[in-house]
């Protein structure tokens, strides 16, 4: 018997793609044979343990455990798998937050969700990122669906050498939110540009927005005309797609995370920021309040002047900092890889358990 993960797509800096082959260390470190599969496989991935499909020689003795993230062609083939699976949700962003300005996006996110149905059909056993991804797939109909978190390795982060440009340049005194992950509409970054310039107009000049993340080409354009009409192109950086010793020099010239998003299953950035010690202010969409718990300030509103204040209270208030520092380890404590590694160890025995007895 092996344990064999499968995703439809692996790319370097995917959290989702990381987790897998984090996961495969935790299933070899307990014994058990593994193999990994991608339907497409990012070439940059310099790792020979992963092989693409056309390689696949699943059994029936071996259990499949898929990851899904969207809907793609591929999961008709995972539906129609001829033994039934674990499935592993990343969770499919609602299809309306791409309606009229991605209907690419759009489009799979429809038949992801359709998919879903007929993936859980075949499935015997599920994790997901979170209670909130859980609430779904027991909606559909699993029996048994239990929240496994992303696996966090600080050292893994505060180990990556500081990039001493960024650094320099952007370390000087102005108070600097970062917003990290895709620059699409229902990540909100807008409303962050709108909030900066909030702060920067009636609270204090010196603040700076920095912009992580690749850009949807339409979108790009919206924020920038926003920056040119505000007059606000040397308080926003667009940083673009970055490398790890990038972004994590980003969190360390950052004095706090700021995310607006309408929906996550997880959301990694949050987990990140604590790692590098940064208060983090997180709208309570979808997953978020649950992977945030005390470790930051949830915002209920997303006024500008509203969470202008907010951010500029907190920081000025030891009292509070302190509290959300001891939240901040908590909550790292519970993400740890020790922590992972014991509920992974106890899942994937009951797993094969159930497995034998074919439930």
């Amino acid at each position: 018997m092996r344990l064999i993960q499968i995703a439809h797509a692996l790319t370097l800096h995917d959290g989702a793609s990381k987790f897998v082959q984090k996961l495969d260390g935790m299933f070899q470190k307990l014994g058990y044979d593994t193999e990994i599969f991608a339907h497409k496989l990012d070439e940059r991935i310099q790792n020979d343990h992963i092989q693409t499909m056309d390689k696949f020689d699943g059994t029936a003795e071996d259990i499949v455990i898929y990851h899904m993230t969207t809907g793609t062609s591929f999961n008709k083939w995972v539906a129609n798998y001829p033994h039934r699976i674990v499935l592993y949700y990343h969770n499919i962003t609602p299809a309306k937050f791409f309606f009229g300005n991605a209907w690419g996006s759009w489009l799979k996110c429809i038949q992801g969700r359709r998919q879903l149905k007929s993936i859980v059909k075949n499935t015997f056993y599920a994790w997901g990122a979170s209670e909130y991804s859980c609430e779904e797939l027991r909606a559909l109909g699993i029996r048994e669906a239990k929240p496994l978190a992303a696996i966090v390795e600080p050292e893994k982060f505060l180990e990556r050498p500081v990039v001493q440009a960024i650094y320099d340049k952007y370390h000087d005194g102005r108070l600097n939110l970062l917003i990290v992950g895709r620059g699409v509409p229902h990540k909100k970054q807008d409303e962050a540009i709108e909030i900066v310039r909030y702060y920067k107009e009636h609270i204090d000049a010196k603040v700076r927005l920095i912009i992580v993340g690749n850009m949807k080409p339409s979108f790009a354009k919206k924020l920038h005309r926003m920056v040119d009409q505000y007059k606000m192109q040397n308080d926003v950086v667009f940083a673009g797609s970055v490398s790890n010793d990038e972004l994590c020099t980003w969190y360390r010239v950052a004095d706090a995370l700021l995310c607006l998003s309408e929906h996550e299953g997880f959301c990694v950035p949050l987990v990140e920021a604590m790692v590098f010690d940064k208060p983090v202010f997180a709208y309570a969409a979808a997953a978020v309040p649950e992977t945030v718990g005390k470790a930051g300030i949830i915002l209920q509103d997303k006024t500008p002047s509203q969470v202008a204040q907010v951010i500029h209270d907190t920081l000025a208030s030891q009292d509070i900092l302190a509290q959300l520092v001891a939240g901040r380890k908590d909550r790292l404590e519970t993400l740890s890889y020790e922590t992972i590694f014991q509920q992974v160890k106890q899942d994937i025995a009951h797993v094969v358990d159930l497995w034998k007895k074919r439930v």
